[in-house]
């Protein structure tokens, strides 16, 4: 395993509660919502009140929350001046720290290889006014690499998901769902888009090819939370938070 897997898998290991984002982009529309205390979107927007009652359980916010997407290199490299007007984050939000880890060599296998592609980024943060810090490693490579080679390889366990709006691009986001029994993953919050059973299902031949060890079907179930209602508001539909049952 090359240098920059092993430093980047022991970074990973020091934390306990993971939430992991595919296709992320700069949306930090997880984080918001976990440090928020799970308030639902139109509590969360700028300028609506808090409910009176508000307190955030910091116990329940994952330690690190990781991203990946194949491009937004410009955008991360900044650092320091990540606004969170851009990233989807309606509290207090404050940069504490950032650095960038080894950059991983050659990623990609369905997309294309850039000179940035590998980088890894991670910030420390504390958002909506609670003591608890909160890490951010932004990784710059397909998801499927960073499941398969990463998670799955080195036994890391994700204890949430979260997939807003992945039409998929070359892939589908149906796929992730496969590896949550080997993920351990207890939660998923996600919309129509990600959903096994919904877009027909796709067959998906670019992660079978590549990742075949993705494409194995899960025997968990997904349960979704009637109660929890609407839990933020994307472009195409709602996101629901779907539990899951081994």
């Amino acid at each position: 395993m090359a240098d920059s897997i092993i430093a980047l898998v022991e970074e990973i290991k020091k934390y306990n509660s993971i939430c992991y984002y595919p296709s992320s982009g700069i949306d930090l529309s997880d984080i918001d919502f976990f440090g928020s205390g799970k308030l639902h979107w139109s509590e969360r927007v700028e300028g609506a009140p808090l409910p009176v009652d508000f307190c955030v359980n910091e116990e329940e916010i994952p330690d690190l929350f990781i991203h990946t997407d194949i491009n937004f290199y410009m955008q991360y490299e900044e650092g320091l001046d990540l606004e969170a007007d851009e990233c989807n984050i309606h509290g207090d939000y404050e940069i504490l720290s950032f650095r960038e880890l080894p950059q991983i060599k050659q990623p990609n296998k369905i997309n294309d290889n850039y000179e940035f592609s590998g980088k890894c980024f991670e910030y420390k943060l504390k958002v909506w006014n609670h003591n608890k810090i909160i890490t951010l490693i932004h990784i710059l490579t397909e998801n499927e690499y960073a499941v398969s080679q990463i998670f799955l390889k080195n036994g890391i366990k994700i204890d949430y998901m979260w997939s807003k709006d992945w039409a998929g691009s070359l892939t589908c986001g149906t796929w992730f769902v496969n590896v949550c029994d080997q993920l351990h993953t207890k939660k998923i919050y996600t919309d129509w888009l990600c959903i096994p059973g919904k877009r027909g299902q796709p067959l998906n031949k670019p992660v079978l090819e590549h990742y075949p060890e993705l494409m194995i079907p899960s025997k968990v179930k997904l349960i979704k939370n009637e109660n929890a209602g609407w839990i933020d508001e994307s472009s195409h539909s709602w996101l629901f938070e779907i539990e899951i049952i081994s």
